[in-house]
Protein backbone atom coordinates (compact mmCIF):
# COMPACT_ATOMS: atom_id res chain seq x y z
CA UNK A 1 0.00 0.00 0.00
CA UNK A 2 1.13 3.64 -0.52
CA UNK A 3 2.27 5.55 2.70
CA UNK A 4 1.39 9.62 2.34
CA UNK A 5 3.14 11.30 4.59
CA UNK A 6 3.92 14.88 4.83
CA UNK A 7 7.35 16.17 4.29
CA UNK A 8 8.13 19.17 6.64
CA UNK A 9 11.06 21.11 5.62
CA UNK A 10 11.68 23.61 8.47
CA UNK A 11 13.04 24.02 12.20
CA UNK A 12 14.92 20.66 12.75
CA UNK A 13 18.14 20.60 10.79
CA UNK A 14 21.44 18.60 11.60
CA UNK A 15 23.51 16.47 9.71
CA UNK A 16 23.52 14.60 6.35
CA UNK A 17 24.57 11.48 8.18
CA UNK A 18 21.14 11.32 10.36
CA UNK A 19 19.48 11.96 7.40
CA UNK A 20 20.91 9.11 5.58
CA UNK A 21 20.78 6.71 8.95
CA UNK A 22 17.28 7.42 9.51
CA UNK A 23 16.73 5.95 5.74
CA UNK A 24 17.89 2.77 6.80
CA UNK A 25 15.78 3.09 9.99
CA UNK A 26 12.66 3.44 8.53
CA UNK A 27 13.42 0.13 6.59
CA UNK A 28 11.30 -2.60 8.27
CA UNK A 29 8.78 -0.56 8.87
CA UNK A 30 9.29 2.19 8.12
CA UNK A 31 3.08 2.40 10.88
CA UNK A 32 -0.82 8.28 19.63
CA UNK A 33 -3.11 5.48 19.44
CA UNK A 34 -4.73 5.04 23.74
CA UNK A 35 -7.67 3.55 24.72
CA UNK A 36 -10.00 0.69 25.03
CA UNK A 37 -12.87 -0.11 23.86
CA UNK A 38 -15.47 -3.20 23.36
CA UNK A 39 -16.72 -5.15 20.53
CA UNK A 40 -20.46 -6.74 21.19
CA UNK A 41 -20.53 -10.24 19.91
CA UNK A 42 -24.36 -11.02 18.79
CA UNK A 43 -25.93 -14.11 20.60
CA UNK A 44 -24.77 -17.46 19.36
CA UNK A 45 -27.82 -20.35 18.80
CA UNK A 46 -27.79 -22.55 21.51
CA UNK A 47 -26.79 -25.69 19.64
CA UNK A 48 -24.28 -23.81 17.44
CA UNK A 49 -21.35 -25.41 16.26
CA UNK A 50 -17.64 -23.62 16.69
CA UNK A 51 -14.86 -24.12 14.55
CA UNK A 52 -11.96 -22.41 15.28
CA UNK A 53 -7.90 -22.33 13.62
CA UNK A 54 -4.91 -20.12 13.53
CA UNK A 55 -2.52 -18.54 11.15
CA UNK A 56 0.16 -16.23 11.01
CA UNK A 57 4.31 -15.77 10.49
CA UNK A 58 7.20 -14.16 11.56
CA UNK A 59 9.92 -12.46 9.33
CA UNK A 60 13.49 -11.77 10.86
CA UNK A 61 16.38 -9.92 9.37
CA UNK A 62 19.83 -9.72 11.40
CA UNK A 63 23.34 -8.87 10.37
CA UNK A 64 26.29 -6.64 9.93
CA UNK A 65 28.04 -4.75 7.11
CA UNK A 66 31.50 -3.37 7.40
CA UNK A 67 32.32 -0.35 5.09
CA UNK A 68 35.73 0.76 5.71
CA UNK A 69 35.87 1.64 9.24
CA UNK A 70 32.27 1.94 9.55
CA UNK A 71 30.05 -0.47 11.16
CA UNK A 72 26.09 -1.57 10.72
CA UNK A 73 24.56 -3.86 12.48
CA UNK A 74 20.67 -4.14 12.66
CA UNK A 75 18.12 -6.83 14.05
CA UNK A 76 14.44 -6.47 12.48
CA UNK A 77 11.59 -8.79 13.61
CA UNK A 78 7.93 -8.24 12.32
CA UNK A 79 4.70 -10.09 11.60
CA UNK A 80 1.17 -11.19 12.58
CA UNK A 81 -0.87 -14.07 14.12
CA UNK A 82 -4.58 -14.60 13.64
CA UNK A 83 -6.85 -16.64 15.65
CA UNK A 84 -10.68 -17.35 13.91
CA UNK A 85 -13.41 -18.90 15.57
CA UNK A 86 -16.67 -20.11 13.46
CA UNK A 87 -20.03 -20.31 15.16
CA UNK A 88 -22.99 -21.39 13.00
CA UNK A 89 -26.04 -18.79 13.67
CA UNK A 90 -28.50 -19.79 11.57
CA UNK A 91 -28.67 -22.56 7.98
CA UNK A 92 -27.22 -19.94 6.13
CA UNK A 93 -25.31 -17.30 8.24
CA UNK A 94 -22.03 -18.11 10.45
CA UNK A 95 -20.85 -15.73 13.15
CA UNK A 96 -16.82 -15.35 13.27
CA UNK A 97 -14.58 -13.78 16.15
CA UNK A 98 -11.16 -12.28 14.67
CA UNK A 99 -8.30 -11.88 16.80
CA UNK A 100 -5.19 -10.42 15.18
CA UNK A 101 -2.01 -9.25 16.07
CA UNK A 102 0.83 -7.55 14.57
CA UNK A 103 4.27 -6.32 15.61
CA UNK A 104 7.04 -4.50 14.38
CA UNK A 105 10.39 -4.50 15.74
CA UNK A 106 13.67 -2.87 14.87
CA UNK A 107 17.63 -1.90 16.15
CA UNK A 108 20.24 -0.96 14.09
CA UNK A 109 23.51 0.31 14.85
CA UNK A 110 26.19 2.48 13.26
CA UNK A 111 29.43 3.21 14.70
CA UNK A 112 32.69 4.64 13.06
CA UNK A 113 35.82 6.99 13.85
CA UNK A 114 34.01 10.12 14.23
CA UNK A 115 30.22 8.52 14.58
CA UNK A 116 27.96 6.78 16.80
CA UNK A 117 24.52 6.31 16.02
CA UNK A 118 21.50 4.19 17.21
CA UNK A 119 18.05 3.82 16.65
CA UNK A 120 14.69 1.62 17.89
CA UNK A 121 11.29 1.14 16.52
CA UNK A 122 8.55 -0.93 18.07
CA UNK A 123 4.90 -0.82 16.69
CA UNK A 124 2.15 -3.80 17.82
CA UNK A 125 -1.55 -3.42 17.02
CA UNK A 126 -4.10 -6.04 18.94
CA UNK A 127 -7.75 -6.16 16.80
CA UNK A 128 -11.11 -7.66 17.68
CA UNK A 129 -13.68 -8.40 15.20
CA UNK A 130 -17.52 -9.99 15.41
CA UNK A 131 -18.52 -10.62 12.14
CA UNK A 132 -21.60 -12.24 10.62
CA UNK A 133 -21.35 -13.61 7.83
CA UNK A 134 -23.89 -14.88 5.01
CA UNK A 135 -23.93 -17.73 2.18
CA UNK A 136 -26.79 -15.72 0.32
CA UNK A 137 -24.46 -12.86 -0.62
CA UNK A 138 -24.23 -11.94 -4.86
CA UNK A 139 -20.90 -11.17 -6.68
CA UNK A 140 -20.68 -10.58 -10.00
CA UNK A 141 -18.82 -12.19 -12.53
CA UNK A 142 -18.56 -10.77 -16.02
CA UNK A 143 -21.64 -9.05 -15.26
CA UNK A 144 -23.42 -11.48 -14.44
CA UNK A 145 -24.70 -12.18 -10.32
CA UNK A 146 -23.22 -15.32 -8.45
CA UNK A 147 -24.10 -16.59 -5.15
CA UNK A 148 -21.08 -15.35 -2.20
CA UNK A 149 -20.15 -15.36 0.75
CA UNK A 150 -20.82 -11.80 2.49
CA UNK A 151 -20.23 -9.29 5.18
CA UNK A 152 -24.04 -8.90 6.59
CA UNK A 153 -22.16 -6.60 9.97
CA UNK A 154 -19.01 -6.18 12.26
CA UNK A 155 -18.17 -4.75 15.79
CA UNK A 156 -14.44 -4.07 15.87
CA UNK A 157 -12.02 -2.99 18.85
CA UNK A 158 -8.40 -2.09 17.94
CA UNK A 159 -5.17 -1.06 19.94
CA UNK A 160 -2.06 -0.18 18.42
CA UNK A 161 0.81 1.64 19.31
CA UNK A 162 4.50 3.12 17.95
CA UNK A 163 7.37 4.02 19.78
CA UNK A 164 10.35 5.45 17.88
CA UNK A 165 13.83 6.69 19.45
CA UNK A 166 17.69 7.80 17.95
CA UNK A 167 20.79 8.57 19.41
CA UNK A 168 23.59 10.19 17.13
CA UNK A 169 26.79 11.34 17.91
CA UNK A 170 29.45 12.99 15.66
CA UNK A 171 32.59 14.31 17.00
CA UNK A 172 31.55 14.35 20.52
CA UNK A 173 28.54 16.54 19.67
CA UNK A 174 25.23 14.70 20.10
CA UNK A 175 21.36 14.29 18.82
CA UNK A 176 18.65 12.52 20.46
CA UNK A 177 14.85 12.24 20.62
CA UNK A 178 11.56 9.91 20.99
CA UNK A 179 8.26 9.90 19.72
CA UNK A 180 5.57 7.69 21.29
CA UNK A 181 2.48 7.23 19.79
CA UNK A 182 -0.96 4.94 20.90
CA UNK A 183 -4.81 5.11 20.43
CA UNK A 184 -7.65 2.94 20.12
CA UNK A 185 -10.71 2.85 17.53
CA UNK A 186 -14.17 1.33 18.37
CA UNK A 187 -17.33 0.93 16.38
CA UNK A 188 -19.37 -1.35 14.50
CA UNK A 189 -20.63 -1.27 10.29
CA UNK A 190 -23.62 -2.42 8.79
CA UNK A 191 -23.89 -3.18 5.09
CA UNK A 192 -27.26 -3.35 3.16
CA UNK A 193 -27.36 -5.51 1.03
CA UNK A 194 -24.39 -7.76 2.28
CA UNK A 195 -21.03 -7.05 0.67
CA UNK A 196 -19.58 -9.73 -1.13
CA UNK A 197 -16.28 -11.19 -0.66
CA UNK A 198 -15.93 -14.50 -2.13
CA UNK A 199 -18.04 -16.32 -4.74
CA UNK A 200 -19.19 -19.87 -2.77
CA UNK A 201 -17.61 -21.47 -6.13
CA UNK A 202 -14.32 -20.10 -7.51
CA UNK A 203 -13.57 -22.81 -10.11
CA UNK A 204 -12.77 -21.14 -12.73
CA UNK A 205 -13.68 -17.51 -11.49
CA UNK A 206 -10.44 -14.90 -12.14
CA UNK A 207 -12.09 -11.57 -11.12
CA UNK A 208 -15.35 -10.57 -9.40
CA UNK A 209 -16.81 -7.54 -7.95
CA UNK A 210 -19.27 -6.00 -5.36
CA UNK A 211 -20.55 -3.66 -3.73
CA UNK A 212 -23.01 -2.11 -0.66
CA UNK A 213 -23.93 0.67 0.95
CA UNK A 214 -21.89 1.06 5.01
CA UNK A 215 -23.85 2.14 7.79
CA UNK A 216 -21.26 2.94 10.23
CA UNK A 217 -20.94 3.81 13.91
CA UNK A 218 -16.84 4.30 14.90
CA UNK A 219 -14.56 6.32 16.68
CA UNK A 220 -11.14 6.71 17.62
CA UNK A 221 -9.18 8.75 19.64
CA UNK A 222 -5.38 9.62 18.91
CA UNK A 223 -2.13 10.86 21.78
CA UNK A 224 1.50 11.30 20.87
CA UNK A 225 4.37 12.95 23.07
CA UNK A 226 7.78 13.76 21.72
CA UNK A 227 11.22 15.42 22.24
CA UNK A 228 14.04 16.23 20.68
CA UNK A 229 17.83 17.06 21.87
CA UNK A 230 19.20 18.96 18.98
CA UNK A 231 23.20 18.91 18.21
CA UNK A 232 23.14 22.28 19.74
CA UNK A 233 22.24 21.77 23.10
CA UNK A 234 18.44 22.94 22.48
CA UNK A 235 15.67 21.15 23.60
CA UNK A 236 11.80 20.76 22.12
CA UNK A 237 9.17 18.71 22.72
CA UNK A 238 5.50 18.02 22.34
CA UNK A 239 2.55 16.17 22.61
CA UNK A 240 -1.06 16.13 20.88
CA UNK A 241 -4.29 14.33 20.51
CA UNK A 242 -7.44 13.99 18.33
CA UNK A 243 -10.24 12.16 18.09
CA UNK A 244 -12.41 10.87 14.56
CA UNK A 245 -16.02 8.88 13.66
CA UNK A 246 -16.72 7.20 10.87
CA UNK A 247 -20.73 7.67 10.93
CA UNK A 248 -21.90 8.75 7.21
CA UNK A 249 -23.54 6.39 5.08
CA UNK A 250 -21.27 5.45 1.92
CA UNK A 251 -20.78 3.16 -0.79
CA UNK A 252 -17.84 0.61 -0.34
CA UNK A 253 -16.84 -1.93 -3.14
CA UNK A 254 -14.93 -4.84 -3.61
CA UNK A 255 -12.90 -6.42 -6.36
CA UNK A 256 -11.90 -9.94 -6.30
CA UNK A 257 -8.96 -12.05 -8.08
CA UNK A 258 -7.70 -15.38 -8.24
CA UNK A 259 -4.10 -15.96 -8.26
CA UNK A 260 -1.69 -18.60 -8.91
CA UNK A 261 -0.46 -20.25 -4.97
CA UNK A 262 3.19 -19.26 -4.71
CA UNK A 263 4.23 -21.46 -2.19
CA UNK A 264 3.06 -24.89 0.06
CA UNK A 265 1.60 -24.83 3.72
CA UNK A 266 2.97 -26.34 6.92
CA UNK A 267 -0.17 -28.71 6.50
CA UNK A 268 0.37 -29.92 2.90
CA UNK A 269 -3.56 -28.56 2.42
CA UNK A 270 -4.53 -27.18 -1.32
CA UNK A 271 -5.87 -23.99 -1.21
CA UNK A 272 -6.91 -21.00 -3.21
CA UNK A 273 -5.03 -18.11 -3.30
CA UNK A 274 -7.67 -14.74 -3.82
CA UNK A 275 -6.60 -11.28 -3.44
CA UNK A 276 -9.31 -8.56 -2.14
CA UNK A 277 -9.43 -4.72 -2.87
CA UNK A 278 -11.92 -2.97 -0.42
CA UNK A 279 -12.76 0.65 -1.87
CA UNK A 280 -14.35 2.76 0.77
CA UNK A 281 -12.89 4.67 4.17
CA UNK A 282 -11.79 0.98 5.41
CA UNK A 283 -8.57 -0.60 5.15
CA UNK A 284 -9.32 -4.45 4.85
CA UNK A 285 -7.26 -7.25 6.61
CA UNK A 286 -7.00 -10.73 6.60
CA UNK A 287 -10.53 -10.85 4.47
CA UNK A 288 -12.76 -9.79 7.36
CA UNK A 289 -11.44 -7.27 9.35
CA UNK A 290 -12.17 -3.59 8.44
CA UNK A 291 -10.22 -0.80 9.88
CA UNK A 292 -11.21 2.83 9.54
CA UNK A 293 -8.18 4.36 7.35
CA UNK A 294 -8.11 7.11 8.85
CA UNK A 295 -7.27 5.71 12.25
CA UNK A 296 -5.17 2.79 10.78
CA UNK A 297 -1.59 3.49 11.78
CA UNK A 298 -0.15 0.91 9.40
CA UNK A 299 -2.51 1.75 6.32
CA UNK A 300 -0.54 4.79 4.65
CA UNK A 301 -3.02 7.66 6.28
CA UNK A 302 -1.92 11.41 6.95
CA UNK A 303 -1.43 11.62 10.65
CA UNK A 304 -1.50 14.35 13.29
CA UNK A 305 2.35 13.23 14.46
CA UNK A 306 3.56 12.86 11.02
CA UNK A 307 5.88 15.82 11.30
CA UNK A 308 7.66 14.63 13.97
CA UNK A 309 7.63 10.60 12.91
CA UNK A 310 11.67 9.53 12.11
CA UNK A 311 9.92 6.89 9.92
CA UNK A 312 7.06 5.16 9.18
CA UNK A 313 5.62 1.84 8.54
CA UNK A 314 3.23 -0.55 6.51
CA UNK A 315 1.74 -3.72 6.95
CA UNK A 316 -0.52 -5.64 3.77
CA UNK A 317 -4.00 -5.18 3.18
CA UNK A 318 -5.59 -4.65 -0.14
CA UNK A 319 -2.37 -5.21 -2.83
CA UNK A 320 0.03 -6.27 -0.43
CA UNK A 321 -1.83 -9.38 1.42
CA UNK A 322 -2.54 -12.43 -0.21
CA UNK A 323 -5.41 -14.92 1.01
CA UNK A 324 -5.90 -18.35 1.07
CA UNK A 325 -9.36 -19.82 0.68
CA UNK A 326 -9.98 -23.66 2.56
CA UNK A 327 -13.57 -25.07 1.50
CA UNK A 328 -15.82 -24.21 4.71
CA UNK A 329 -19.24 -24.60 5.62
CA UNK A 330 -20.23 -21.50 4.49
CA UNK A 331 -18.07 -21.15 1.06
CA UNK A 332 -14.43 -20.20 1.16
CA UNK A 333 -13.03 -20.12 4.62
CA UNK A 334 -9.86 -17.81 4.49
CA UNK A 335 -7.18 -19.96 6.16
CA UNK A 336 -3.30 -18.96 5.70
CA UNK A 337 -1.86 -14.90 4.09
CA UNK A 338 1.05 -13.98 3.03
CA UNK A 339 1.29 -10.19 4.00
CA UNK A 340 3.76 -7.75 2.92
CA UNK A 341 5.47 -5.36 5.53
CA UNK A 342 7.01 -1.98 4.07
CA UNK A 343 8.30 1.27 4.56
CA UNK A 344 8.40 4.23 3.07
CA UNK A 345 11.99 6.12 3.66
CA UNK A 346 11.55 9.56 2.17
CA UNK A 347 7.79 9.47 3.32
CA UNK A 348 8.86 11.13 6.82
CA UNK A 349 8.76 14.55 7.42
CA UNK A 350 12.60 14.95 8.91
CA UNK A 351 13.63 13.60 5.14
CA UNK A 352 13.96 16.66 3.81
CA UNK A 353 14.98 16.44 -0.01
CA UNK A 354 18.84 18.11 -0.30
CA UNK A 355 19.63 20.03 -3.16
CA UNK A 356 22.80 18.60 -3.74
CA UNK A 357 24.74 15.22 -2.96
CA UNK A 358 23.81 11.70 -2.26
CA UNK A 359 19.86 10.68 -1.80
CA UNK A 360 18.16 7.92 -3.04
CA UNK A 361 16.18 8.53 -6.69
CA UNK A 362 12.99 6.91 -5.03
CA UNK A 363 11.08 7.96 -1.94
CA UNK A 364 9.53 4.46 -2.44
CA UNK A 365 9.95 1.99 0.43
CA UNK A 366 11.62 -1.40 0.79
CA UNK A 367 9.25 -4.59 1.64
CA UNK A 368 9.17 -8.05 2.65
CA UNK A 369 6.27 -10.37 2.49
CA UNK A 370 5.81 -12.58 5.35
CA UNK A 371 4.05 -16.07 4.83
CA UNK A 372 1.47 -16.69 7.15
CA UNK A 373 1.14 -20.30 7.39
CA UNK A 374 -1.59 -22.57 9.31
CA UNK A 375 -0.65 -22.98 12.91
CA UNK A 376 -2.01 -24.27 16.51
CA UNK A 377 -4.16 -21.84 18.22
CA UNK A 378 -2.08 -22.26 21.32
CA UNK A 379 0.77 -21.37 19.09
CA UNK A 380 -0.96 -18.08 17.62
CA UNK A 381 -1.46 -17.03 21.18
CA UNK A 382 2.18 -17.95 21.97
CA UNK A 383 3.58 -15.85 18.87
CA UNK A 384 0.57 -12.53 19.50
CA UNK A 385 2.22 -12.41 22.76
CA UNK A 386 5.76 -12.14 21.40
CA UNK A 387 4.62 -9.92 18.92
CA UNK A 388 3.01 -7.37 20.81
CA UNK A 389 5.88 -7.25 23.32
CA UNK A 390 9.01 -7.44 20.88
CA UNK A 391 10.32 -10.93 19.81
CA UNK A 392 14.13 -12.22 19.40
CA UNK A 393 15.54 -12.54 16.31
CA UNK A 394 15.77 -16.44 16.89
CA UNK A 395 12.14 -16.83 16.08
CA UNK A 396 11.90 -18.80 13.14
CA UNK A 397 10.63 -17.28 10.15
CA UNK A 398 10.77 -16.82 6.78
CA UNK A 399 14.05 -14.53 6.63
CA UNK A 400 13.33 -11.95 3.85
CA UNK A 401 16.08 -11.11 1.43
CA UNK A 402 14.55 -8.01 0.11
CA UNK A 403 14.93 -6.66 3.18
CA UNK A 404 18.51 -7.47 3.50
CA UNK A 405 19.38 -6.09 0.22
CA UNK A 406 17.23 -3.05 1.04
CA UNK A 407 18.92 -2.65 4.66
CA UNK A 408 22.54 -2.41 2.55
CA UNK A 409 21.33 -0.36 -0.11
CA UNK A 410 20.39 2.26 3.14
CA UNK A 411 23.16 1.71 4.48
CA UNK A 412 25.63 2.13 1.79
CA UNK A 413 23.69 5.93 2.30
CA UNK A 414 24.06 6.44 5.77
CA UNK A 415 27.97 5.52 5.18
CA UNK A 416 27.89 7.85 2.50
CA UNK A 417 26.57 10.48 5.30
CA UNK A 418 28.55 10.20 7.30
CA UNK A 419 31.54 11.45 4.89
CA UNK A 420 29.26 14.28 3.85
CA UNK A 421 28.85 15.00 7.64
CA UNK A 422 32.77 14.98 7.66
CA UNK A 423 34.03 17.02 4.49
CA UNK A 424 31.39 19.74 5.46
CA UNK A 425 32.63 20.58 8.83
CA UNK A 426 35.03 22.64 7.10
CA UNK A 427 33.04 24.32 5.03
CA UNK A 428 30.63 24.99 8.06
CA UNK A 429 33.89 26.02 10.56
CA UNK A 430 34.24 28.96 7.52
CA UNK A 431 30.12 30.05 8.31
CA UNK A 432 30.67 30.27 11.95
CA UNK A 433 30.70 33.84 11.54
CA UNK A 434 27.51 34.23 10.36
CA UNK A 435 24.33 33.81 12.52
CA UNK A 436 23.35 30.74 11.37
CA UNK A 437 24.53 27.37 9.69
CA UNK A 438 21.50 24.50 8.61
CA UNK A 439 19.22 26.23 10.21
CA UNK A 440 21.18 26.17 14.08
CA UNK A 441 23.48 28.57 15.54
CA UNK A 442 26.88 29.54 15.75
CA UNK A 443 27.21 27.56 18.98
CA UNK A 444 28.62 24.36 17.76
CA UNK A 445 31.87 25.60 16.73
CA UNK A 446 33.34 22.52 15.15
CA UNK A 447 30.46 23.10 12.49
CA UNK A 448 27.23 21.95 10.88
CA UNK A 449 25.84 20.49 7.51
CA UNK A 450 24.72 23.32 5.04
CA UNK A 451 20.45 23.75 4.41
CA UNK A 452 20.94 20.68 2.09
CA UNK A 453 21.68 18.28 4.42
CA UNK A 454 18.43 18.44 6.87
CA UNK A 455 18.32 15.95 9.61
CA UNK A 456 15.19 13.98 10.67
CA UNK A 457 13.43 15.11 13.88
CA UNK A 458 15.74 13.07 16.39
CA UNK A 459 13.31 11.67 19.58
CA UNK A 460 15.17 9.72 22.13
CA UNK A 461 14.59 6.29 23.30
CA UNK A 462 10.86 5.74 23.30
CA UNK A 463 10.32 2.77 26.40
CA UNK A 464 13.20 5.12 28.73
CA UNK A 465 13.11 7.21 31.39
CA UNK A 466 9.90 8.52 32.61
CA UNK A 467 9.23 11.35 30.31
CA UNK A 468 8.82 8.61 27.32
CA UNK A 469 6.80 5.42 28.64
CA UNK A 470 6.67 2.83 26.78
CA UNK A 471 2.89 2.99 25.33
CA UNK A 472 2.64 -0.82 23.45
CA UNK A 473 -0.91 -2.07 23.75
Amino acid sequence: MTQEFQTRRGGRKGGLLVVGFALLCALVLAPALTGASSAAAPAAAPAATTTQWAYGGQGHSTGTLQIDASTITWNANFGWAVILTATNTTPTTVQLEEQRTVGIDLTTTLSGPSVNASYTYHGAESDLAFVNLTDTATVFVNGTPVPALGLTNESLQVRAAVDQSIQAVVRGHSHSGWLNVSGAAQGTVAFAPSLGLLPLNLSGVSMWNSSSTASPAASWNISYAWADLGWNGTTRSGAGSLVGNWTADGPVSLVGLQVAVAHPFTDHRARTAVILLIRGPVDGYDGYLLVPHAFDLFGGAPHAFDSVALGSASVGSGEGETLYASPGARGPTISAADSTFGASPGATNALAQPTSGPFPASSSGPGATVEGQPMSVAAAQAESACLANGCSASVSGAPSGLLGIAVIALALIAVVGTVGVIEWRAYARRQSSRALVGGYSEAWTNGVPPTSAQAPPSPGSASKGPEAPPTRP
